[in-house]
């Protein structure tokens, strides 16, 4: 009897080795495809049991061509690029990784490195007789109003003048946020907070265009990912003073940050937080130690999807 097949289809910024070495130890025969086209993944997922996705697409023309499929692993937590109901009524298995930092630690990170950056302005200020800025004064947007926006909202609205929002992922819109197109917000929010997964959609979403639509001296707050960013773009906002502060608080590993000459990281106005116990390089191999869980126990942790 032949290994069971693992393919796992692009991994973004993230190292594969890992899972590979665990998952050929567990008895499997694993492959890294290097691709989300679709058509590719159809070739060359063929006949695999288990399929560990990053930004790869799986719809039901793509299970169409994976029928041997029995678990779907995301490394998107949001699980944004899989039809879970297509996945579910063919009886299959999606998971994603176990979230190491929950709704109210996020939310308070993001608050956290918000003030740090108001902290940060006043102390840098060029002249005492420039006014700090105080954030009683300030309207804070929130860009992607899923849980952790939501919960922000709630801690800091008793500070804010205001707070707006777009881009709901949730069924009631939280009370005290007033809603508004993408556009809008970025040109009233004094502070922006992103809170949206990475999809083909929002790659890139804060460009040079976003960026010089933004009130001048905004702040930026970034607990997602940076593939949200331009970084050209990031770069030249800041050192022409356009944009007053960065924060990041995504997982540095794979981002170039860590590096001593990373223009980010020595840049005055920027400040870094990141989730403290999800390495970046760690989360594909989690998700093979899930597919070994699946294989061994019979389902996996984290579950988004189950056979009916």
């Amino acid at each position: 009897m032949s290994a069971p097949y693992v393919a796992i289809t692009d991994t973004g910024a993230l190292d594969p080795e890992p899972a590979i070495r665990l998952l050929a130890g567990a008895g499997f025969r694993a492959r890294v495809l290097r691709t989300s086209d679709p058509a590719r993944v159809a070739a060359e997922a063929a006949g695999a049991v288990a399929l560990i996705v990053h930004d790869t697409r799986v719809d039901a023309a793509l299970l169409d061509a994976l029928p041997t499929l029995r678990l779907i692993m995301s490394a998107d937590r949001d699980c944004s690029r899989i039809d879970i109901a297509e996945a579910e009524r063919r009886g299959l298995w999606v998971s994603s990784p176990p979230q190491r930092e929950n709704v109210d630690q996020a939310a308070n990170r993001a608050l956290t490195l918000t003030l740090a950056q108001l902290r940060r302005m006043a102390r840098d200020r060029v002249s005492p007789l420039i006014p700090s800025p105080r954030a009683r004064d300030l309207t804070l947007g929130l860009v992607g109003m899923g849980q952790v926006a939501t919960r922000l909202a709630g801690l800091a609205a008793p500070m804010f003048k205001r707070v707006v929002g777009t881009g709901s992922r949730l069924r009631r819109w939280p009370r005290g946020v007033d809603r508004m197109g993408l556009r809008q917000l970025l040109a009233t929010a004094d502070v922006i907070s992103l809170h949206v997964p990475v999809t083909a959609g929002t790659r890139g979403l804060i460009g040079a265009p976003a960026l010089a639509g933004m009130r001048p001296g905004t702040v930026l707050i970034n607990l997602s990912s940076p593939e949200l960013i331009d970084r050209t773009a990031l770069l030249t906002a800041l050192d022409t003073g356009m944009l007053a502060g960065y924060s990041a608080g995504y997982p540095l590993g794979g981002t170039g940050h860590l590096d001593e000459v990373c223009a980010l990281r020595n840049h005055p106005a920027v400040l870094f937080s990141p989730e403290r116990a999800d390495r970046a390089q760690d989360r594909i191999a989690t998700l093979a130690r899930h597919v070994i869980a699946w294989r061994d126990g019979g389902f996996p942790v984290a579950t988004v999807a189950r056979p009916s």
